[in-house]
Order: C-alpha cells, then sequence, then structure tokens
C-alpha cells in the first residue's frame, strides 16, 4: 500500500512538471509567433535622411516628366509657336535660395507660364525640390506635400555645402573628398576636417550637382 501511495505522489509530481512545462512552452511559442508576425507586418521606419534622398529622388523623375508641357502654347493671328510644344527654363539663385521655372514656347520662346520656390531661412537649399516645386507651380498643379515638408538632411556627405562655426565667425564651406586639393581657400573643407566633424553648425545645401553624377 505504501509503495502504491509513493507511485501516486511521483505520478502527480510528473504530471504537475509536464503541465508547467507545457505552459512555459505554449506561452514562449505564442510570444515568438506574435513576435514574428510583428516583424513581418511592421514597415521598416526609415530615418530622416532617407525619407529625404527618395524625396530627391522623386523630384528628379518629376522634373524630367513635367519639364515638356503641351497646354501652353496656343496659337493666335499674331503667334509663331507650333501649338504642342513648350519646354521648362530654370533660373537658379542659390544665394536668395530661390528658383523660377518658366515653360517657353519652343519656337517663339514666349513665356506662357511660371512658377517660384524659395527655400524658408531654416530650411536646407536642395535644387531639384526646388525645380520640382517651381514647375508644378508653373503647371498649375498642386505641390506634393513632402517637397513642402522634406525633412532635414542629418548626413553630411561630399558636395554639400554647410554652415560651421570656426574660431572668430561663422562660414559657409563646400565639403570635399578627404585628399582633395583645397589650397589656400576658404571655402572649401576636408569631409573629415575639425571644420566638418567638431564645428558643424547645419547642412544649408544638399543639391551636390555634378557629384556622383
Amino acid at each position: 500500500m505504501e509503495n502504491v501511495e509513493k507511485r501516486y505522489d511521483i505520478a502527480v509530481e510528473t504530471a504537475r512538471d509536464a503541465i508547467e512545462e507545457l505552459r512555459l512552452a505554449a506561452y514562449a511559442k505564442g510570444y515568438e509567433d506574435a513576435r514574428r508576425e510583428l516583424m513581418a507586418q511592421a514597415p521598416v521606419e526609415k530615418t530622416a535622411q532617407e525619407r529625404r534622398d527618395e524625396i530627391v529622388e522623386q523630384a528628379k523623375a518629376d522634373i524630367e516628366g513635367l519639364k515638356t508641357d503641351y497646354s501652353y502654347a496656343v496659337l493666335d493671328s499674331n503667334d509663331t509657336d507650333h501649338p504642342h510644344f513648350c519646354f521648362a527654363e530654370f533660373i537658379v539663385d542659390s544665394e536668395k535660395r530661390t528658383i523660377v521655372a518658366l515653360l517657353r514656347g519652343n519656337y517663339s520662346c514666349r513665356v506662357y507660364a511660371r512658377g517660384i520656390a524659395k527655400a524658408a531661412p531654416d530650411d536646407c537649399f536642395n535644387v531639384h525640390i526646388g525645380k520640382a516645386i517651381a514647375l508644378h507651380r508653373a503647371h498649375g498643379i498642386e505641390v506634393p506635400d513632402e517637397y513642402l515638408n522634406a525633412p532635414q538632411p542629418t548626413e553630411v556627405r561630399v558636395g554639400d555645402v554647410v554652415e560651421c562655426r570656426p574660431l572668430k565667425d561663422i562660414r559657409h564651406v563646400k565639403v570635399v573628398a578627404d585628399g582633395e586639393y583645397i589650397g589656400t581657400g576658404l571655402d572649401k573643407a576636408a569631409i573629415s576636417s575639425v571644420a566638418v566633424t567638431c564645428r558643424l553648425r547645419r547642412i544649408i545645401d544638399d543639391s551636390r550637382v555634378g557629384v556622383g553624377e
């Protein structure tokens, strides 16, 4: 009888251990399944720099798609224009951070429409985004919100114009590659220089026209 009771106690204890093990295993499996499902469904959040890079590429594509227009060249008795062709001309003033887009007739060069884009004082100027905004306005179509509210750049790259704080006063310099000859001018700084790595205030122009193109 004593052996029977002992076997019973052992069986009960074993069952309790098995149930606890099953509970823990089920909890762990459920947690892992939920984690995998969440990781599979949740989009990876992009950094501000990655989002800005996407917007710049979108702007470049928009410029290509909108720089020829077919709606402004309307013939009249004194007009020599072909009724189907206009081209875009851009006036870029980096100092004033302003871009004007003109839609001109292909033959007479008559201006049929214009649009203007101007960067806010605290915004980083980008010629591609500015051209896209001005071109949308010249066409009379709504400017995409991402152009008007593009995130500011966070990563300094070769070709950027940055504002840095030297020993005496603030100055603007163009960032060049390490090893590129700078000479005695004060308008350039290597990307790994103290001016860029330690005294940087902000990036003021990330157009990088001609860099890596």
